[in-house]
């Protein structure tokens, strides 16, 4: 049997009464009150006398019919017609509403396997979830600072918390218990987090909560696209990537379910991103190989210097105006990128550049040893 109907009648009713002037507000919300404790025990007790498929959708029949009620009874605050006794008025209706939600989050405890998590949530529950989302947002912006975070952090978490303030629909009751655990783990995981705040311990900690919202799977990729654009040589990239792989499919999820249920997982959309960019790299990795085979692209000339010894050996042909350049950065680039050395296949520009500006005795030693065998070659030459 559908519960709903005579009851939905008998908060109108109490309504109007309350617009009418009429004196029984303690014996009709007494009447309410004693109807809906009626309705939930026969709700429960239905529920359990028929197969689980049917009583799901017994209990979910209810639930939309109550979310329905609720929304009727919320839209009667927003008539522009004045009444004697408003404030009353309004009161009346606030507490049937609290009342009506508090039906719904019965059905939601006694029968979680049955009730709709996707369902919207009443327009009420939306106003005090965004107060939530406010107050919360607040409190941990502020920890946030106390941490001494960079400016990348504390902007990923100003856009979260506006994205989630500015959300146009009604969150589900799935996001709305997502929400309220989220806040409570950031609280808690900031408290064991020392200063600096760093950009990567947010991200690990977003993705052990699930928060697979798309403001955030975006800005990591951005994230990871600008440490991979900072790196010196592909070399360095594949080691980055390849740990943030690591980092990511290492983390241990402390809720279950995501923010969103029809988005996919934020650690496996990060891994496919990152999955992605190893192909990317793999592929020029395959094309500079093809090229230097068929004599297009030239491949490193290996000398007998040290890092150290070959920047010093370019810098004293710099100063003796055998080599001329404009620029010494394009210098570097070059020499890093067609040189390797007897310790290092592969030289990284800021390793050249510390040693191109910074000379050791035995290096000098070591360089002009080589430039007098050089003499004495050109000497038998003469």
């Amino acid at each position: 049997m559908y519960e709903i109907i005579s009851f939905r009648e008998l908060i109108l009713d109490v309504i109007k009464i309350k617009v009418a002037g009429q004196c029984h507000d303690k014996e009709s919300q007494h009447k309410i009150i004693k109807e809906s404790k009626r309705i939930m025990s026969s709700i429960l007790h239905h529920a359990t006398l028929v197969e689980p498929d049917r009583a799901k959708a017994y209990i979910r029949q209810h639930q939309r019919g109550l979310m329905q009620l609720i929304d009727e009874v919320e839209a009667l605050t927003n008539e522009n017609e004045p009444y004697a006794d408003q404030k009353s008025r309004d009161g009346t209706i606030s507490s049937l509403v609290k009342l009506l939600n508090q039906m719904v989050i019965d059905l939601q405890q006694h029968l979680p396997y049955y009730f709709d998590f996707d369902c919207p949530v009443s327009a009420a529950s939306q106003k005090q979830l965004i107060l939530d989302i406010a107050a919360n947002s607040g409190q941990i912006l502020k920890k946030v600072e106390e941490l001494h975070a960079d400016k990348e952090t504390i902007n990923l978490f100003k856009q979260l918390f506006k994205n989630l303030n500015d959300y146009t629909g009604r969150f589900t009751f799935e996001q709305a218990k997502y929400l309220y655990g989220f806040f409570d783990s950031i609280k808690v995981a900031l408290n064991t987090f020392v200063p600096p705040l760093d950009f990567s311990d947010i991200i690990l900690l977003l993705v052990s909560l699930n928060f697979n919202h798309p403001f955030f799977y975006h800005s990591c990729c951005s994230h990871l696209n600008r440490e991979l654009q900072n790196c010196e040589n592909i070399s360095e990239q594949y080691r980055l990537i390849h740990f943030f792989k690591k980092l990511i499919g290492q983390v241990f999820k402390t809720i279950s379910i995501p923010y969103h249920k029809n988005l996919p997982d934020i650690d496996e959309a990060i891994l496919r991103y990152i999955e992605s960019e190893i192909s990317y790299l793999q592929s020029i990795d395959t094309i500079a190989e093809d090229l230097t085979r068929g004599g297009i692209l030239e491949s490193n000339f290996k000398v007998t210097f040290t890092v150290r010894q070959l920047a010093l050996f370019v810098n004293l042909q710099v100063e003796a105006g055998i080599i001329t350049i404009k620029s010494p950065k394009l210098l570097h680039q070059y020499i890093t990128k067609h040189y390797s050395t007897t310790e290092k296949e592969t030289i990284s520009e800021k390793s050249f550049k510390n040693a191109y500006y910074g000379n050791v005795d035995k290096d000098i030693q070591k360089v002009i040893e080589k430039i007098v065998v050089m003499l004495n070659i050109a000497q038998d030459k003469c």
